[in-house]
């Protein structure tokens, strides 16, 4: 009965520990200590194997020699009985004996060590790492602790799946923010390039011609364009340096605003009803980078003297984004530049399920409302 709950008490621990590692490096370092302290050995290894298992990689060790660790820290498959091939790959007890088949574990018997004990480490059918156990005496393995071991290396094998994943969706995340970025960079900064092109061109030609009231239109339109990038790289800054770090997305709403009134000498009021529950930390970005967008729009095109942010919690999220300027016939042509900002803001409605809609009368400025699905989940 003590041996029974010593093993529950162990495989607890080892459930906890994998939840909570955050690296495969403190994972590897944890798991080799805990299995090394629960199978009594004298030294453990953990090791990782790439996913055509054509090697194993010593990736954290306990009690183990240096001169071990120096010689197996890469491990072609097949190459020492540590590190078996996926095909048939079993718990095994090794004796090392310098005549037998182990031999090729010379530097473990200079060590003293004299079994080895191989767990694979198998996620599904494949091989993701072993585990290795070196003893200083001969060892043998009862059914009960090879089913111990045998379920740590589940562990194992589920935490670094979990953090293979979690690390694809890193990597995914940073994709589609690079894909925003060059969005963005492409339907503001990089239009507004091209017209300054088109003005240089101009220029050329009126100061060819000599003409000095051609010149100096053209140069207050360069100006004029210059000012306009100048006011889209101070947005786009804003926008990638968006954080949102409390439940509460008011304080960042204020911030927003203020720069804002800052930027433009606007001026805005913020207006919040309800309590909702709060958004969850990607929802929250994307609402604030719509709310930029269409406080962009205002700025470019509206000629507006002031905005009103309007939010309501209960009982959906609804946020709006509201203007006294000139407005705009939403079924007309208008500026390519307003068609660019309502895609940019509906792209962005899009990635959390939620919808733009724009009301707009020329002579009575434009209202932009933002609406959430019902349903987002707490904040985490």
């Amino acid at each position: 009965m003590e041996a029974e709950r010593a093993r529950l008490a162990a495989l607890y621990e080892s459930a906890a520990f994998v939840a909570g590692a955050e690296t495969i490096e403190v994972l590897g370092e944890g798991i080799a200590k805990q299995v090394r302290q629960v199978a009594r050995a004298d030294a453990s290894a953990v090791r990782w194997s790439d996913e055509a298992n054509r090697k194993y990689l010593l990736l954290a060790s306990d009690c183990l020699p240096q001169a071990v660790i120096d010689e197996e820290l890469c491990i072609p498959t097949g190459d020492c009985l540590c590190g078996q091939p996926q095909g048939g790959a079993m718990t095994r007890v090794i004796p090392i004996l310098p005549d037998g088949p182990a031999s090729r574990l010379g530097h473990c018997a200079r060590e003293g060590f004299q079994t080895v004990i191989s767990v694979p480490v198998r996620l599904h059918e494949r091989m993701v790492g072993e585990l290795n156990l070196f003893y200083r005496e001969p060892r043998q393995l009862s059914d009960d602790d090879r089913a111990l071991l045998e379920t740590i290396a589940s562990h194992l094998a589920g935490a670094i799946e979990g953090l293979r994943a979690a690390a694809l969706q890193r990597e995914t995340a940073v994709a589609e923010e690079r894909s925003f970025i060059a969005r963005e960079l492409h339907d503001s900064i990089a239009q507004s390039l091209a017209f300054l092109k088109i003005q240089l061109g101009l220029l050329r030609t009126d100061i060819k011609s000599a003409d000095a009231g051609r010149i100096e239109k053209t140069l207050g339109e360069l100006d004029a364009g210059v000012h306009e990038s100048l006011g889209d790289v101070r947005e786009l800054l804003v926008h990638f340096r968006t954080r949102t770090n409390h439940e509460d997305i008011t304080p960042a709403l204020k911030t927003t605003l203020q720069k804002f009134e800052h930027q433009t000498g606007l001026t805005t009021h913020l207006d919040i009803e309800g309590d909702g529950m709060p958004l969850p930390a990607d929802v929250q970005v994307q609402v604030l980078h719509v709310v930029q967008e269409a406080l962009s729009n205002v700025r470019k095109h509206a000629q507006a003297r002031e905005v009103w942010v309007e939010v309501q919690q209960t009982p959906h999220w609804r946020v709006e984004v509201r203007d006294d300027g000139r407005g705009f016939d939403p079924d007309g042509a208008g500026p390519d530049e307003t068609h660019v900002g309502l895609r940019i803001m509906r792209e962005r409605a899009q990635n959390i399920g939620a919808t733009v809609e724009v009301a707009s009368v020329p002579g009575s400025g434009t209202c932009v409302v933002l609406k959430l699905p019902e349903r987002l989940g707490l904040a985490a």
